[in-house]
């Protein structure tokens, strides 16, 4: 008997035993894990890189670190391959850039002329990592001085390599002074069908972290793929919940953003019933006075972040938490102050109900202790000290919700600009009478 099987043999035993089942790529890519509803909305996310400062994309904001004086620039290998072939420099520092926190920028005449930025990570410098400025048609007056870097790959927090793209611009505080802040230069973008709407989804990482996909860190923007971009694109927190033209959805993710692998954001219809959510103020009658936007969390799901841009709104069934929200208020009208605030109680939506969640009713409290036991946490309340003791004072306002207040910001008499208002403090000894006073500063 002939040991081996002819191939046709051997193919009709295989046919007996299993059956073989071709898939798509589509199919391919959704192996081992749960495929969307048949009326999901599925972004596959791409990398774009920011082209300057009046992209559409842009980031809304710039943030500094300043440049420690811990002599870790004298020991930076990039700092000295630059500063050997440059006249003139100026050192700017990133703290959240483990791989290269510190870069440079030539100055000719006191300009910034160009930006020198350690792409690799390798101590060297390379004629790819200098960057001149970038043109802009519309950027402030008061930075005319931005760069940009090429992409270039960072290692994540859990160790994903991932594609970067970095702004600096120079803020021109007065004549020829400068101070250099940073900006994400790159987010990731996917288009699909939502609600039979061709939709865009964008997502803005947290800070300089690499991170698109972190719920309650990164943000999103949800637009109609057609709509025109003019000025700053409209942000929120990453959510698992949405809402989105009345419509809630739950949001998914699947797979991850690294090199080749690719993140898909999953939005699918929440059928929970809904119910009501009315936040109201308390306060004085003769105060004109309302609830501004609010944001939410999950009380028990912390992938919640839910912004409602007005006090009163629809919610699917669940547990949620007071965030923070704002106030306007004032003795003629509502606009004269805007108050924030954090933190707040749980509360329970229910389909069909209203749940009112009532905010204001200030209390203050202080807490004064002497400065050298500020750090410590066995601290017995005092209300008295001897002259001349340093003190520390923590002030809290807090609601009838457990809301916390964190900043009183007050119209000005022509009713155009708004400004924070410093808290007063006033010490007073046993026979009040005024030992010190003074405004303190927020932060």
């Amino acid at each position: 008997m002939n040991r081996w099987l002819s191939p046709l043999v051997f193919s009709a035993l295989l046919a007996g035993l299993v059956s073989v089942v071709l898939l798509t790529p589509a199919e391919r890519s959704w192996a081992g894990v749960s495929r969307p509803a048949a009326d999901a909305a599925v972004f596959e996310m791409k990398y774009r890189g920011l082209t300057g400062p009046d992209d559409p994309l842009r980031y809304p904001s710039y943030w500094g670190f300043g440049t420690p004086d811990d002599g870790s620039d004298r020991k930076d290998p990039f700092v000295q391959a630059v500063q050997s072939r440059v006249k003139e420099s100026t050192l700017v520092y990133n703290r959240p850039l483990p791989q290269a926190n510190w870069a440079l920028v030539e100055l000719q005449d006191k300009k910034p002329v160009a930006f020198y930025f350690d792409l690799n990570a390798d101590g060297k410098l390379s004629e790819n990592e200098k960057f001149p400025p970038v043109a802009s048609a519309g950027a402030r007056r008061d930075t005319p001085y931005v760069f940009i870097t090429s992409d270039f790959t960072l290692r994540t927090q859990n160790q994903r390599e991932v594609p970067l793209r970095l702004i600096l611009a120079a803020l021109e505080n007065s004549p020829h002074a400068f101070q250099y802040m940073w900006s994400p230069g790159c987010v990731l973008e996917g288009q699909a069908l939502l609600a039979g709407e061709p939709t865009k989804l964008v997502l803005s990482m947290s800070g300089f972290s690499g991170l698109f996909a972190e719920f309650g860190l990164s943000s999103y923007s949800l637009f109609p793929a057609g709509q025109k971009l003019e000025g700053s694109l409209p942000r929120s927190p990453l959510s698992s919940l949405i809402r989105h033209r009345e419509t809630f959805y739950r949001l998914k993710l699947e797979g991850t953003y690294e090199k080749n692998q690719t993140l898909r954001v999953v939005l699918e219809k929440d059928t929970r019933p809904t119910g009501q959510l009315a936040v109201t103020l308390q306060g004085k009658e003769a105060l004109q006075a309302r609830v501004g936007s609010v944001t939410l969390n999950g009380a028990s799901d912390n992938s919640i972040y839910l912004k409602l841009p007005q006090a009163q709104a629809s919610l699917p069934e669940g547990r949620y938490r007071l965030s923070s929200g704002t106030l306007h208020c004032g003795a003629q009208k509502d606009s004269e102050w805007r108050i924030a605030f954090d933190a707040g109680a749980a509360f329970e939506i229910q389909a069909d109900q209203t749940r009112q969640v009532d905010v204001g009713g200030l209390t203050l409290s202080v807490r004064a202790m002497d400065e050298r036991d500020r750090g410590r946490n066995d601290v017995k309340e005092r209300t008295t000290f001897a002259r001349g003791t340093a003190l520390y004072l923590a002030l809290q306002i807090k609601g009838k919700a457990g809301e916390i207040y964190t900043r009183f910001m007050r119209r000005d008499a022509e009713g155009n600009g708004i400004s924070d208002v410093k808290p007063h403090v006033a010490i007073m000894d046993a026979n009040e009478k005024l030992v010190v006073s003074a405004d303190l500063e927020y932060g």
